[in-house]
């Protein structure tokens, strides 16, 4: 199972609620790892800057009052016996969390879904959005409104491409699910969404008796592929935790997680694209488009992030 060992939370200081900092806590003292919390004072405005002569002296009395309140959320944490640093950015929040990760390699990003700020319309917000785009390592992005003891885990796999990147995913995506569904004493599920390329078309054109063939052997070919997967992982297709799902993945299975009661879903973000490293995927895209619940996020090893350091940051010794 892929356990983290750097944890870095990004959180905002002006909220009352700070569930990523109580969940990143309890996997850090299960995984005996380290915490760095962090909030980000944002460029002030230009006309701020334009207007007021001791601009920089706002900044930095902006950054002091963040840092306070970071150490006081960092010092029960420490009296706990966990390992936590705290650290004040500065400049846009999404860029300055990604460099953070690449400066001192942190495996895993925990926030609050969507910040009391934030303008983008959904449900991750126009931060945690370019974190699942964009950042190198896992992203867990906490659900305002998630329990504190997870009730539904839902793994979403696909093991239909053959694909080496995706079935890296599957074998994280699937662990990462199981252990953290057992620390919550959760229901752990496992959705595969399939369905037939030009379906419609196909439907239309084909003799119907031809075509309930064809269906047939597509959705027992996918079974088979996902079978072989499962068998690995001490389970088979036919355990009630698995679900086939008929049809486009972005609507059947936010449906899925919605009927079902799903707190937490744990999935691959990443398509092939070939651009800067690769990009998140338009499946992916849209599932998290539509989903009201807490995501972990997994990228694959080889995934590079379009974001870099930039030459005023000095990146942290291997």
């Amino acid at each position: 199972m892929k356990r983290f060992n750097n944890i870095l939370v990004a959180t905002d200081t002006r909220l009352e609620d700070q569930r990523a900092i109580t969940e990143a806590a309890r996997l850090a003292k299960e995984s005996n790892a380290s915490l760095k919390l962090v909030d980000v004072v944002p460029p002030l405005p230009w006309t701020v800057r334009l207007l007021v002569n001791d601009h920089d002296h706002i900044s930095g009395l902006m950054v002091r009052e963040k840092h306070e309140q970071l150490e006081k959320l960092a010092e029960p944490l420490r009296a706990e016996g966990i390992d936590v640093e705290t650290k004040v950015l500065s400049g846009k929040s999404s860029v300055e969390i990604i460099r953070e990760v690449l400066r001192d390699k942190h495996d895993l990003v925990m926030r609050i879904a969507k910040g009391s700020d934030s303008r983008r319309k959904g449900f991750f917000g126009t931060t945690g959005t370019r974190l699942l785009r964009e950042c190198p390592c896992a992203v867990h992005l906490v659900a305002p409104d998630s329990p504190a003891i997870l009730r539904h885990v839902l793994a979403c796999i696909d093991t239909s491409t053959g694909d080496p990147v995706d079935a890296e995913l599957n074998k994280t995506i699937l662990e990462l699910a199981e252990a953290i569904s057992k620390r919550h004493g959760a229901r752990r599920s496992i959705a595969h969404a399939w369905t037939i390329d030009g379906e419609q078309l196909l439907h239309g054109r084909m003799p119907q008796g031809e075509f309930e063939q064809m269906k047939r052997s597509r959705l027992e070919h996918i079974e088979g592929l996902l079978d072989k997967f499962l068998l690995g992982h001490g389970c088979t297709i036919d355990d009630e935790s698995v679900h086939m799902l008929k049809g486009d993945a972005p609507i059947v299975i936010p449906e899925f997680a919605s009927l079902e009661g799903v707190d937490l879903i744990v999935m691959g973000t990443v398509g092939r694209s070939g651009a800067a490293g690769m990009l998140i995927g338009n499946t992916a895209e849209r599932i998290l488009g539509s989903i009201e619940c807490s995501v972990i996020a997994v990228k694959p090893n080889r995934f590079v992030s379009p974001i870099k350091m930039g030459d005023y940051v000095e990146a942290a010794p291997a």
